[in-house]
């Protein structure tokens, strides 16, 4: 049985055909044909579907001649591709964009790591932390390259802090104020390690001039005679109980009624130290102080007046350390002028007291009992500041017996 033969081809399905818009690309269209056959394909996105900054038509294929030749076709494959290249784009900016990764500059740090310590330290030490914390920006502003907090390493630590070889005190706040900047670099997850650890630095040479007793009698009678007993009340008290002077401020609340402080029936102080022995607040301490600063404190009671020491110039407590410093300046100002003194500075008395005391015999303990200093920080101290001179020769001999009469 003979088999059948396909039918002959005709005209119409010799002729090629041009491909439909969907055979072109998803969203692609074509306008024509024109009258020499081509035709004009573009990519089109509707309006509601159009991402913001995207073209509303794109003439397709995107490089190269385009004729617009749908029977030509390396021409439809250029134009396939092409569509589906912007299909994909256009996929990619309908998916959610990925989280930019969190900065973690100094600046951040920075502000980190004052906000943590603000809830646990007092405001006069966040003071000092807050200047510190604008050296540290201020240098890495100027570094070159810029330090990253990230990749910090001990190296570049100690190129930092050569920028402060002229201020040697600076210099070792500093790098105190960076390990604890780096430390909460460590607990915010930013790195492992704290590369301030290991930067050594050279403990920088005390300036501190130590008050001798003439040196107290001479600027307590200066600060009487520029009209400031009060100040002179102040010099003596803390040359008896050396506590620190942000603690002395304090003490002009000492006589408020049902409060700790000053008791002028017995001589006695008792009051919050605003840091313990131990390293931590809350304790209080009691000091009883000698008949001679009995009767100073006495001329110096107002009536009327929960404060013990009063301003001169205003008759109103001192607002803070600050304003005691710039009053203590003019006091200082009339002792030098007077005769061959040292320049001397208030807060070393409280240096003074811990010499004083080491000098008439007192032990560490005994001295950390009345200054509030830790047992650590008073033998550092006498270590630098102690003088091996003939009193203290004499007084440890006195005490093996050697020499008659008592330690002074």
């Amino acid at each position: 049985m003979p088999t059948r033969q396909p039918p002959p081809p005709t005209s119409s399905t010799l002729m090629p055909r041009a491909p439909t818009s969907k055979e072109l690309g998803r969203f692609v269209s074509r306008r024509g044909p024109r009258a020499d056959g081509t035709f004009r394909v573009l990519f089109e996105l509707p309006p509601r579907l159009r991402p913001s900054g995207w073209l509303p038509t794109t003439p397709l294929p995107i490089e190269g001649q385009r004729t617009g030749d749908l029977f030509n076709r390396d021409e439809v494959l250029r134009i396939q591709r092409d569509a589906a290249e912007l299909y994909r784009r256009y996929l990619a900016s309908k998916l959610p964009s990925a989280p930019k990764p969190p900065e973690r500059s100094f600046k951040i740090l920075l502000d980190s790591w004052l906000d943590e310590a603000g809830r646990r330290t007092r405001p006069k030490t966040m003071a000092g932390y807050r200047l510190l914390a604008k050296d540290i920006e201020a240098l890495v502003e100027t570094a070159t390259p810029k330090p990253d907090a990230v990749r910090l390493t001990r190296d570049d630590v100690s190129q930092m802090l050569r920028a402060f070889d002229d201020r040697p005190t600076t210099k070792w706040h500093i790098r105190k104020a960076m390990r604890l900047v780096m430390d909460q670099a460590v607990a915010k997850g930013w790195r492992l390690d704290n590369p301030v650890i290991g930067v050594k630095l050279k403990m920088p040479t005390s300036t501190v001039r130590i008050w001798e007793q003439a040196d107290v009698d001479a600027h307590a009678w200066a600060a009487v005679w520029v009209g400031q007993p009060w100040v002179a009340a102040l010099i003596l008290t803390e040359w008896e109980i050396g506590q620190r002077l942000t603690d002395c401020v304090l003490l002009t609340r000492a006589l408020r009624p049902g409060a700790v402080g000053y008791d002028a029936s017995c001589g006695m102080f008792r009051f919050h130290q605003s840091k313990t022995a131990d390293g931590e607040g809350g304790g209080y301490v009691t000091i009883q102080v000698s008949e001679y600063l009995r009767e100073v404190l006495a001329g110096c009671l107002v009536k009327g007046s929960p404060y013990l020491f009063h301003d001169g110039a205003t008759g109103r407590p001192f607002a803070d350390v600050d304003r005691l410093s710039h009053v203590f300046e003019e006091v200082r100002a009339l002792v030098l002028a007077s005769g061959n003194w040292r320049h001397l500075v208030l807060r070393a008395l409280r240096h003074s007291c811990v010499v004083q005391l080491a000098r008439a015999g007192c032990t560490v303990p005994e001295i950390a009992s009345i200054t509030g200093h830790s047992i650590q920080t008073v033998a550092k101290m006498l270590t630098v500041y102690l003088p091996r001179d003939s009193v203290v020769a004499l007084n440890a001999q006195r005490k093996r017996g050697l020499v008659a009469g008592e330690a002074s």
